[in-house]
């Protein structure tokens, strides 16, 4: 399942997918972890603007490669197999006008709609990709199932999971799931 996107790119349409698949898949390809890299990412090219652009090399690659996993995972068979293979099929484009679209897609992977009833000490962990792989393992989810669902599904699901020894002051029949 995942969230799919087609952006535009030097005149070429680019299938981009965002699944809880692809912090794993940035590690295993990049050795980096992808949740450090887009907040990195967004801070920089915040600072700048497209008419004065002051990204670090560093930068631009952090970009290239999210951009290529996204487009690898949304058509494995049509990307190439390298970053540089894979950008070697465009000209010249902005990153100004597709990192935009790609945050915006990964937002929308990372959504959640669930709150923990527990009452949670506030913590200023920030989510890591080691992090993102324990919550699928305590809540006991393969890594075939991370292409299936979206990181805010995975975090609705440990939320819940939170949520399970919490009572409730009244429970749903079969009645009530019936009328639903």
């Amino acid at each position: 399942m995942g969230i799919k996107r087609t952006i535009e790119i030097d005149g070429q349409e680019v299938a981009f997918k965002a699944s809880a698949a692809i912090p794993r898949i940035y590690r295993l390809k990049f050795h980096r972890d992808i949740y450090k890299d887009l907040a990195a990412l967004e801070k920089s090219v915040g600072e700048n603007t497209e008419s004065g652009s002051g990204l670090d090399m560093f930068s631009l690659e952090m970009f290239e490669n999210i951009a290529y996993i996204m487009a690898k995972h949304a058509d494995p068979a049509a990307v190439p197999d390298s970053p540089e293979d894979w950008l070697d099929s465009f000209n010249t484009f902005s990153i100004y006008q597709v990192l935009p679209q790609l945050i915006e897609l990964w937002g929308l992977n990372v959504q959640t709609d669930v709150q923990s009833k527990k009452k949670l000490r506030p913590t200023d962990r920030e989510m890591t990709t080691p992090l993102f792989l324990l919550r699928c393992l305590q809540v006991g989810l393969s890594l075939r199932d991370l292409d299936l669902l979206t990181v805010g599904m995975v975090n609705d699901i440990f939320a819940e999971q939170l949520n399970d020894d919490c009572k409730y002051a009244t429970l749903a029949t079969q009645e009530d799931f019936d009328r639903f």
